[in-house]
């Protein structure tokens, strides 16, 4: 199962935040078992969101966006969504009443009608329930493609990923196994390593691949391993380990 995160708002292009929310999603996806096959961040602009959803959907399963849920009239996600699936928002009762609830019992300011503009979702969707702000989740599917629309605020977006969308993950999709482990050296560049340890790399099975992450004074080496059983990856990694290490194991400093 391949992803594709779509990060929607002008501040992240304009480098006034940054975007720290695909990160955590990749994080997440990869744990249990679903590679990110891109990240994108777009305008708060409906043509640009569009084109990016079409794209998303030709080469992804699962297209998770973060941003554009909120009040305003910047933000658009949700009446572009509509447009994009020729669905039409809808009031939400739940939703209507969560967000009724929480500005009764925990802000100080009174709700107003653009605070109630937030139960509309479209009517095809199926609603995560966001604890702990006013912006629902938004999951709707066409054909074997899912799209998953988040709230951009950090805290929102996680508590989503945690308690509604990676438990309806693994409850409802087929996932293979991620593993990675990683080799941290000291003391020899990443091309002198990559010499030495050139035809252990070429011999890797097709299901392991190995990345090279230099830094100051030290490059770490990642085996990634993929595929249904995940016995099969821990024995792989194991015994291609042994290998590394006969070649290397002089300038292995750690494990991660």
């Amino acid at each position: 199962m391949f992803a594709e995160i779509i990060t929607i708002g002008d501040e992240i292009l304009i480098g006034q935040i940054i975007d720290t929310n695909s990160a955590f999603i990749a994080q997440e996806l990869n744990k249990i078992g679903i590679s990110v096959f891109q990240i994108s961040s777009v305008q708060d602009e409906k043509d640009h969101i569009l084109n990016a959803l079409k794209e998303a959907e030709s080469r992804a399963d699962l297209i998770i966006m973060t941003g554009g849920l909120g009040p305003t009239k910047d933000d658009i996600t949700k009446n572009t969504i509509c447009e994009y699936f020729g669905d039409t928002l809808v009031q939400d009762e739940e939703v209507l009443k969560h967000i009724e609830d929480l500005f009764k019992n925990y802000f100080s300011t009174p709700i107003s009608d653009i605070n109630r503009i937030q139960a509309l979702v479209p009517s095809k969707a199926v609603i995560l329930k966001n604890a702990f702000g006013t912006a629902p989740g938004i999951w709707l599917e066409s054909g074997k493609k899912v799209f998953v629309s988040l709230p951009g605020v950090p805290f929102e977006m996680k508590g989503l990923i945690r308690n509604e969308v990676v438990p309806k993950l693994l409850r409802d999709f087929k996932r293979e196994y991620i593993l990675h482990k990683t080799f941290v050296t000291y003391g020899v560049g990443e091309s002198a390593i990559a010499e030495k340890i050139a035809d252990w790399e070429d011999r890797l099975p097709r299901f392991i691949k190995l990345a090279y992450l230099p830094n100051l004074g030290m490059v770490r080496l990642r085996l990634t391993a993929k595929g249904p059983d995940s016995t099969v990856l821990d024995n792989a990694v194991e015994t291609e380990s042994k290998k590394l290490y006969a070649l290397i194991g002089d300038i292995i400093y750690g494990e991660e």
